[in-house]
C-alpha cells in the first residue's frame, strides 16, 4: 500500500484504494503512477492562540461595559468553528431535529479548502485523457468511427449553437459545406479536416444533456464522449500535430485542449501548441503580401484563444509560477468586431468593423481584460505590483479598486449600451462580464489577501463586509444562471468552480449572523442548489473538507431557522430544507460511534483552489477570466 494517492486520482479528486494498480486506474485502464507530493511549505498563521485569547477578554470587557463593537467583526470562518442544536431553542411545538453535539469543525478546512472540483454531472473530464486511453483502444479504422450523417449534422448544429459562440477559432460558413460532403463518406476527408470533426463531435457533445444524447444517438453520453475523445487524439496524431504548420490541424488540436481545459495534460500541450503558432509567426503582426486577409484574421482569433488558454493552465498548472512580464503579451492587434458572413477567403482588404455587438462579442469581451492592460496605466501598475510581489496595503486595495471600477466603465461604454438582453448570447456575455466585475472585487476585499500584513485577524467594517458579501452573492448568482444556458456549460463550470467554493465559504460564514432580507433568501437557495448539484458533500463523511462545509452550513442555518420561526409563526418542519434535513441525519448517525476528525490534507492537496499563494491569487485576479 501506498501512503499517498496515485497521480490520476489526486488529479481528479476521487478516493483512491491505494492498490498497485488502483481500482480507479484499472477501470479507466490508465497507468497507475504514485508520486511524491511537493514539500510542505510554511505558512504563516492568521493569528495565535495568546492573542486570540487577549482579544476574548478584551471583547468581554466591552460588553461588560455596553460597548457595541458588532460593526468591526471579523465574520470569516472564526477558529473553532462549533455549534450545538437545543430543543429549547426552538420556537415550534414540534421538534423534528434532536439535539446534537459533534466535534468542533477544523477551521482550516474552510480557510483552506482541498478541492477543486466538485463531480458534475455530464463531466467528460471523468473520462480517460486521449493520449492516456490510446494505447488501451481498439484500433479499429479511424473513418469507421465517424457516426451517421444524420448525427454528424446535430454534432455540428451543437457546435455551432452552444460552443462557437465562446472559441470562434473556426469560420462557420466556409467549413460547413466541408462537413456536408464529408459527412456522406468521411473516408476522404483529409487528415486535417478528419482531425477537426473530431473535435468538433468532443466538444458539441459537452453542452448535450445525457437524456438527449441516448434518445438521438442510441448510446450514452460517456460512451460517446470517450469514443470521440480518443478518435480525436489518433487522428491529431496521423495529423502530425506537434510539427504540423498547417492551421486547420492546430485548430482542431485547440478545440480538443479546450474539450479538457483542467488537465495536467492540457497544460502540457497548452505550451507546445503556443511554440507551433510563435513558429508560424502568429506572435507577431503579419506582413506577407501573399497571404489573404480572411487568413490572417482566423490566425489572430486562434492565438487569443490559445493565448488565454495557455497562461491559465500556467497559473494553476504550478504553485509559485509567476505570471507573464506585460512585455510577453503579444503585440498583435486583437480580433476585428464582424460576423462570419463578413469574411470571406478571397478577400484581399481588411474590413471595417461593425459599432454595434457582432458574433464576436463574448470573446471580444473576455480579450478586453487584456487591452486593459495595454492601455490603462492604473491596470499596468496592479500587474507591475503583482509581478514584484508587492506587500499588500491600503493603497494597493484603492488601487485595484480603481482597476476594478475601470474595467467596468470600459465594458460599461464599449458592450453593454448596445446589448439586447433577449438574444441568449448577449445575456450571456453580460452575465459573464458582470461575473467577472463580481469575481475581482471579492478577491480585492477577501479577508484572506490582507491577513498576512499584520499577522493577526482582520476586522472588516459592517460597510466592508456588506460589499464583500453581496460580491460572493453576486458570483455564486451569474455562475448559476451561466451554468444553465443553452451554452457549453462545460467551458462555462469548469473555469468557475474552484472560485465559486471559496466564495460559499465567505456566503456561509456570513449567513450564521444575516438572517432576513431578499439577498440572504437568495443565498440560501443558492446554498440549496450547491447541495442538491452535489449531493457528495453530504454522502461522504470522511472527507474532512465536506465535513467542515456541512458543519458550517448547520450553524449558519440555526441563524435562519430562528428568524423564520419567530417572524412566520411557521412550524420547523415546514420550514427546514431537505438538504439541512439531510446534514442532520448524518450528524446524528454519526453521534453515538463518533468518528475521528481526519488529519490535515497532505500539502499538495491543499493546493486544489490556489489559496497556498497570494501571488497565484493575484495574478488569477486578471486572467482566470480569459480561460473561459
Amino acid at each position: 500500500m501506498y501512503k499517498h494517492a496515485c497521480s490520476l486520482c489526486a488529479r481528479r479528486k476521487v478516493k483512491c484504494d491505494k492498490g498497485d494498480p488502483c481500482s480507479n486506474c484499472l477501470k479507466a485502464q490508465s497507468q497507475c503512477l504514485y508520486e511524491a507530493p511537493a514539500p510542505h511549505r510554511p505558512r504563516k498563521r492568521a493569528a495565535d492562540d495568546d492573542l486570540l485569547a487577549r482579544l476574548a477578554q478584551y471583547e468581554d470587557l466591552m460588553r461588560k461595559h455596553n460597548v457595541d463593537f458588532s460593526q468591526y467583526a471579523n465574520v470569516w470562518v472564526p477558529p473553532d468553528v462549533k455549534f450545538q442544536l437545543s430543543q429549547s431553542d426552538s420556537q415550534s411545538p414540534v421538534s423534528v431535529m434532536p439535539a446534537v453535539n459533534y466535534p468542533n469543525s477544523n477551521n482550516y478546512h474552510l480557510k483552506y479548502p482541498s478541492i477543486q472540483n466538485l463531480a458534475r454531472k455530464d463531466d467528460s473530464l471523468s473520462h480517460p485523457a486521449p493520449l492516456q486511453s490510446l494505447s488501451h483502444s481498439k484500433q479499429i479504422k479511424i473513418h469507421e468511427l465517424h457516426p451517421e450523417p444524420r448525427s454528424i449534422l446535430r454534432l455540428w448544429q451543437s457546435f455551432v449553437e452552444n460552443v462557437n459562440p465562446f472559441t470562434k477559432i473556426i469560420h462557420v460558413p466556409t467549413l460547413q459545406q466541408r462537413i456536408l460532403d464529408a459527412s456522406w463518406d468521411p473516408s476522404k476527408a483529409s487528415k486535417s479536416l478528419t482531425a477537426l470533426l473530431f473535435a468538433i463531435y468532443t466538444t458539441a457533445l459537452g453542452p448535450m444533456p445525457s437524456d438527449e444524447c441516448q434518445a438521438f444517438f442510441g448510446e450514452s453520453k460517456n460512451t460517446l464522449l470517450a469514443r470521440y475523445r480518443t478518435a480525436a487524439a489518433r487522428a491529431l496524431i496521423a495529423a502530425d500535430f506537434l510539427t504540423t504548420r498547417d492551421l486547420e490541424v492546430i485548430q482542431a488540436f485547440v478545440l480538443c485542449l479546450l474539450a479538457d481545459s483542467g488537465s495536467d495534460l492540457t497544460s502540457t500541450l497548452a505550451g507546445a501548441a503556443i511554440r507551433l503558432c510563435q513558429k508560424m509567426g502568429m506572435d507577431r503582426e503579419n506582413t506577407d503580401s501573399k497571404m489573404s486577409f480572411f487568413e490572417k484574421e482566423m490566425r489572430i482569433r486562434l492565438w487569443w484563444q490559445l493565448q488565454g488558454l495557455d497562461y491559465r493552465s500556467r497559473a494553476a498548472g504550478t504553485l509559485g509560477t509567476k505570471p507573464p512580464l506585460l512585455s510577453e503579451f503579444s503585440n498583435v492587434r486583437l480580433p476585428l468586431n464582424v460576423n462570419d458572413a463578413d469574411l470571406h477567403p478571397d478577400m484581399t482588404d481588411p474590413l471595417m468593423e461593425h459599432n454595434g455587438p457582432t458574433e464576436m462579442l463574448c470573446v471580444l469581451m473576455k480579450l478586453e481584460v487584456f487591452n486593459n492592460l495595454r492601455s490603462s496605466p492604473t491596470a499596468a501598475k496592479v500587474y507591475d505590483s503583482i509581478i514584484r510581489a508587492s506587500i499588500r496595503d491600503k493603497m494597493s486595495t484603492e488601487l485595484e479598486n480603481e482597476a476594478v471600477n475601470e474595467l467596468e466603465a470600459r465594458y460599461e461604454e464599449k458592450f453593454f449600451r448596445k446589448l439586447d438582453k433577449s438574444i441568449p448570447l448577449h445575456a450571456l456575455t453580460r452575465t459573464i462580464a458582470n461575473l467577472t466585475i463580481a469575481r475581482m472585487r471579492f478577491k480585492v476585499h477577501h479577508p484572506r489577501r490582507q491577513a498576512d500584513l499584520s499577522g493577526t485577524g482582520v476586522y472588516m467594517t459592517r460597510e466592508e463586509s456588506d460589499v464583500l458579501f453581496d460580491s460572493a452573492l453576486t458570483v455564486l448568482e451569474l455562475v448559476h444562471v451561466g451554468a444553465r444556458t443553452k451554452f457549453s456549460s462545460h467551458i462555462f463550470t469548469h473555469m468557475t468552480f474552484g472560485f465559486q467554493i471559496d466564495a460559499y465559504i465567505y456566503v456561509l460564514g456570513e449567513l450564521r449572523r444575516r438572517c432576513s432580507g431578499d439577498r440572504v433568501a437568495l443565498a440560501w437557495k443558492l446554498v440549496g442548489v450547491l447541495y442538491n448539484d452535489h449531493p457528495e458533500l453530504i454522502d461522504d463523511t470522511e472527507n474532512a473538507f465536506y465535513s467542515a462545509l456541512g458543519d458550517l452550513t448547520v450553524e449558519a442555518w440555526e441563524t435562519r431557522r430562528k428568524e423564520l420561526l419567530r417572524g412566520q409563526g411557521s412550524r420547523e418542519s415546514d420550514i427546514t430544507p431537505q438538504f439541512i434535513r439531510l446534514l442532520w441525519d448524518k450528524r446524528e448517525s454519526g453521534n453515538d460511534q463518533r468518528i475521528q476528525m481526519s488529519t490535515i490534507p497532505e500539502p499538495y492537496n491543499l493546493d486544489g483552489l490556489r489559496l497556498m499563494d497570494n501571488n497565484i491569487l493575484d495574478w488569477e485576479f486578471w486572467d482566470d477570466f480569459l480561460s473561459l
